[in-house]
C-alpha cells in the first residue's frame, strides 16, 4: 500500500488521483468520494466521523473531499 507515494489534505476541495486507502490524521468527515465503495453517498448524507488512525481501503478511488478534518490518501 502506498508504493507509489501519498498524499495529506486539509482542506474541503477535490483530491483527485489513484487512491486505494484514506487514512485520517485527525476526527474527520467525507464529504464525496468517487471509487468502488457500494452506498457511498449513505455514508457521505450521514456525516459519518472518522476518527484519528482509522483507515479505509476503497479500491479504485479517483477522488476525496473532506467536508472536515484531515488525512493521508495513499496511492495505488
Amino acid at each position: 500500500m502506498g508504493a507509489n507515494g501519498c498524499t495529506y489534505v486539509n482542506g474541503t476541495g477535490a483530491n483527485t488521483g489513484d487512491f486505494i486507502a484514506i487514512q485520517f490524521t485527525e476526527d474527520s468527515v467525507i464529504g464525496g468520494i468517487t471509487g468502488l465503495m457500494d452506498n457511498s453517498a449513505d455514508l457521505i448524507s450521514d456525516a459519518t466521523v472518522f476518527s484519528q488512525g482509522q483507515v479505509l481501503y476503497i479500491p479504485n478511488t479517483t477522488s476525496v473531499t473532506l467536508a472536515s478534518g484531515a488525512a493521508i490518501l495513499y496511492k495505488k
